[in-house]
């Protein structure tokens, strides 16, 4: 009896794998994502990988922990649904994007294998890319209407430009090397008080093609930058506001910015540049001056560096702010929302 019913066990066993294997092959990934996710969070389970996945074909184990708040928009006016987690024990990103679901782990031993531009790393801490101007020179970028800050909405916006010469074309990958973790790290340890929301656009005439080389010095880059990006986002029915950031995210990196800089940025204010060529943290680290976070309470926490510390070999990307510099963008917004109020 126990004979027989070892036999019929197994062969049940065998049976199921079957139908398993047979229903995942069937099954599209964005699909069978979606179903799991519905019944509610955290869930495990086998995920056949996307047809377009660089890691080629295979059913990875996964792990779906939870659903980031914060909304990104991509340039095709695409909202990106982003969901954090594991694949096969590694630490992963899910982006659902209309049909298509984008896996990418973020195993720092897997990053030689991503294009030379994303693995160049800056041979000591980048201690000149925070510029603070005079106050008779700075740069206000909600000063374009008469009055300017009556309808700024309550949410931390970051309107991120890729520049036309940047390089990147796959929003997924830019979304989960740059953003997906930052904003999970602002969403869960920074806390700003209100909502998130990043916006990236490309191919805008007089905004991506603007020339980052030609200012003197990087100061006046910016503040032209900013300039524009401004007027863009007026013309565009958004408000700038002293919670609206903008960067313009490029490739080459400008003679004015400096030795071993790879982005700069207007401290306390409202404009960033980032290079590609710099560490996986730039735009976290450049939006991060424009949030009042600074160097000086950046940590080397061996083997990684924090956000705000420049990036020096061979350490990698913490992914994370310090609990000084989270308390400084708490104050930067806190003090950004009276002042609009008192606007108001």
């Amino acid at each position: 009896m126990t004979h027989i019913s070892s036999k019929l066990a197994l062969a049940i066993g065998l049976a199921f794998a079957g139908w398993q294997t047979t229903v995942l092959a069937q099954s599209s990934s964005a699909t069978l994502f979606d179903g799991y996710v519905a019944a509610g969070l955290p869930q495990a389970f086998a995920l056949p990988r996307p047809a377009d996945d660089e890691r080629g074909e295979g059913i990875d184990q996964v792990v779906i922990e939870e659903k980031l708040d914060t909304d990104v928009v991509f340039p095709d006016g695409s909202h990106a649904m982003t969901y954090v987690g594991t694949s096969n024990g590694i630490e992963a990103t899910f982006t659902r994007i209309g049909d298509d679901l984008s896996v990418s782990v973020s195993d720092e031993r897997l990053e030689p294998t991503v294009s030379t531009g994303r693995i160049r790393r800056s041979a000591a801490p980048e201690m000149n890319d925070a510029i603070t101007l005079p106050p008779s020179a700075s740069k206000r970028a909600f000063s374009l209407t008469a009055e300017p800050q009556t309808q700024a909405p309550r949410e931390l916006q970051f309107w991120i430009f890729l520049h036309d010469q940047s390089g990147e074309t796959n929003y997924a990958k830019f979304h989960n090397w740059y953003i997906a973790w930052w904003i999970r790290d602002m969403e869960h340890a920074v806390k700003p008080g209100i909502p998130v929301k990043v916006i990236i656009k490309d191919h805008i005439p007089g905004v991506t093609d603007f020339d980052y080389h030609q200012a003197v010095t990087s100061d006046r880059s910016l503040v032209k930058f900013g300039n524009i990006a401004d007027r863009y986002l007026d013309s565009a029915g958004a408000t700038p506001s002293q919670i609206t950031k903008t960067m313009l995210f490029v490739n080459d990196v400008a003679a004015n910015w400096g030795d071993y800089t790879y982005g700069v940025a207007l401290q306390n204010n409202t404009v960033a540049m980032a290079s590609g060529t710099g560490p996986r943290h730039i735009v976290a680290h450049e939006f991060g001056h424009t949030l009042g976070a600074a160097h000086r309470y950046a940590e080397d926490r061996f083997p990684c560096v924090t956000n705000m510390m420049g990036f020096i070999t061979p350490r990698y990307s913490c992914r994370i702010y310090t609990g000084a510099n989270d308390l400084e963008i708490r104050r930067h917004v806190k003090e950004a929302l009276e002042a609009i109020e008192r606007e108001r």
